[in-house]
């Protein structure tokens, strides 16, 4: 029987590579095909990125004709957040929460942001875990997924380069002593990996060939995809010292750009050779492999030979693979230091491998999963169409029957609505008067509105003066001038002065003298004294002329101390306006305020006036 085959997709920043893999009887793999495609500098823009790499993998798998629709993938390493950590020894029960932690600390997003994995490398002399954390934003992944799907694809794994190219490089090279460097160099980023004694330790650097490409594009004037082509055929990196520059100036130019950035990417590759020493405790390497598109750039591997004084190889991730006899091995030796990654991807269906993520969000996995049952779902919608056809049918029967039954409630209703149209008049008759009778339960209700509060006010001076003279020691007086209802057009009688200053205790009554007519009005006499009363035609009127009444100016006369105390006059006038404040069932302390200044006064007058606006809580209706 013939085994199934699936893809490894390798979404790199400045290309796309794919491979069809089918596991063998021995238990390795083999090529079946294989093929890439250029992204350009669109591929390595988040803007763009996505629409290029869909058009790239429709290209590849037309122009192919790639026999399986299940695929690996991996994420390109400037998309990806990868850490060593050291963790303390501790039991294995409590490894989990421990990580969960260091991956709270270390990953630059929020956790719910990102789908991480994590994988333990080994322990330490001392006894410390090395473990790789590894994360990538979701909605990245998602994108992925959205590809994949797009083009009938099923996504089973979702791997990262470090990992997947540690994996190839163990496969192919696990019999190699002493330290080992594999430095592959991408468009945007190159990958650092060291392997020694099982170990293995890896490090991102944001250096890549596209720097070359630009700097070289922005020296030059030209575009980028001219830059590139030129890059890719005549390009190469520049020996320096003695050695002679070519004729051609732009071949020249480019020469020393590429040197350029091969020396800030050796900067980067030394300084983490010392911190692979020093702080893992490793071993100085004794050779390099290199990998990656611009690893084939001429005289790349003499100058890092130069630079690291180390042997210095091309890594061939198909060293152990077996190849199908159609492949033109030709065409696949081009670009065989590019499928470092690809091949990762393929072995982690067939063998052990020494580091295994997968970083496939849940979300996606649900989805995937529904995918995979969609034909029971289709099979059991088409069920319950059946089932509710049937019930449909049923109730067509169940209707007709309704309807004949109503057919002769209708005939039996017919004299029951001729009474209902009869009762109709009387029902609003009677809904006219209740509203009448609203009405005039509102107007007693309101009657003792205006006592309410005028005893409101007497308590609030009352208490104004018992404050002032508490907090001053000055013996003082306060008593109302006049209050009038602020209705525009509306001109009231004043209320005559009276003295409140007397003792609330002192068997002294105080009246409240107004003019008889709005006492009449406002409901502070019977009905029908002074011509008024309430419903008649002449009130009707001036409730719908004026309104309501939702403020009072209160003007008060007090007792001038200023010749015993300079803030006195000040200080009772804000005690009576923090009395009203405190008066909130009848009186808005928010709009309840002091109108304009105090009356100048010398220490000869006997009196000061103030005035108060006052706002109503329940405005009253005329």
């Amino acid at each position: 029987m013939k085994s199934k085959s699936f893809l490894g997709v390798d979404f790199g920043a400045g290309s796309l590579k794919v491979a069809e893999f089918e596991p063998t009887e021995s238990g390795g793999v083999c090529l079946r095909a294989f093929g890439s495609h250029s992204l350009g500098l669109a591929g390595a823009q988040e803007a763009a990125r996505e629409g290029v790499i869909k058009k790239a993998i429709q290209a590849l798998l037309s122009e192919h004709g790639f026999n399986t629709k299940d695929i690996n993938v991996c994420a390109p390493g400037f998309h990806v957040f990868s850490k060593f950590v050291k963790l303390p020894p501790v039991d294995s029960s409590k490894v989990t929460q421990i990580i969960q932690y260091e991956a709270q600390q270390n990953v630059p997003f929020p956790l719910e942001e990102v789908v991480w994995d994590y994988q333990i490398l080994g322990t330490t002399s001392s006894g410390e875990l090395e473990v790789l954390l590894v994360a990538i934003k979701t909605d990245l992944v998602e994108k992925l997924f959205k590809t994949a799907e797009s083009n009938g694809l099923t996504l089973s794994l979702v791997d990262v380069a470090p990992s997947a190219l540690c994996n190839a490089f163990r496969y192919n090279y696990g019999d190699l002593e002493g330290c080992t460097m594999l430095l592959d160099i991408g468009a945007k980023t190159s990958n650092l990996l060291f392997f020694e004694d099982g170990k293995v330790y890896s490090r991102s650097i944001n250096i890549g060939a596209n720097a070359i490409t630009q700097e070289f594009a922005n020296e030059s004037k030209v575009r980028f995809p001219d830059a590139e082509k030129f890059k890719v055929e005549e390009g190469f990196v520049s020996l320096g010292g003695a050695y002679e520059d070519p004729d051609n100036p732009k071949q020249a130019q480019i020469s020393k750009i590429a040197r350029q950035v091969m020396t800030r990417l050796h900067i980067q590759v030394n300084q983490t050779m010392q911190f692979y020493r020093s702080q893992q405790g490793g071993s100085a390497p004794v050779r390099l492999f290199l990998a990656g598109g611009a690893s084939i750039m001429p005289y790349t591997a003499q100058f890092f030979a130069e630079k690291l004084n180390v042997e210095v190889e091309y890594f061939n991730p198909f060293r152990t693979i077996q190849i199908d006899p159609s492949i033109n091995l030709e065409e696949l030796a081009k670009v065989a230091h590019s499928f470092g990654e690809v091949v990762g991807l393929g072995l982690r269906r067939v063998v052990q491998c020494p580091v295994e993520l997968n970083l496939m969000p849940k979300s996606s996995l649900r989805r995937q999963e529904f995918n995979q049952k969609k034909p029971y779902f289709i099979a059991t919608v088409f069920s319950l169409v059946l089932v509710i056809a049937a019930i449909g049918w049923f109730f067509s029967q169940l209707t007709q029957e309704k309807n004949k039954g109503v057919g002769t409630l209708v005939e039996r209703a017919a004299p029951l609505e001729r009474l209902l149209n009869e009762l109709r008049p009387e029902e609003q008759s009677l809904s006219s008067q209740m509203q009448e009778i609203q009405q005039l339960t509102r107007f007693v209700h309101e009657k003792y509105f205006w006592p309410d509060v005028l005893t409101e006010v007497r308590s609030a001076i009352l208490g104004a003066e018992r404050e002032t003279e508490r907090m001053l020691g000055v013996h003082t007086g306060i008593w109302m001038s006049s209050i009038k209802p602020d209705i525009p057009g509306l001109d009231l009688t004043e209320v005559e002065e009276v003295d409140l200053y007397a003792d609330e205790g002192g068997g002294q009554s105080t009246m409240w003298q107004m003019d008889p007519e709005m006492m009449a009005r406002y409901g502070l006499m019977p009905n029908g004294e002074f011509g008024g009363g309430f419903g008649d035609e002449e009130d009707e009127e001036t409730s719908e002329e004026d309104g309501y009444v939702a403020r009072l100016n209160l003007v008060c006369t007090g007792v001038n101390r200023i010749g015993i105390n300079q803030n006195a006059n000040n200080q009772l006038a804000f005690n009576l306006l923090n009395q009203l404040h405190s008066r909130t069932n009848l009186f808005d302390p928010a709009e309840t305020k002091l109108t304009g200044n105090l009356a100048p006064v010398s220490q000869a007058d006997n009196t000061f006036k103030f005035e108060i606006t006052i706002k109503l809580v329940n405005p009253l209706e005329l």
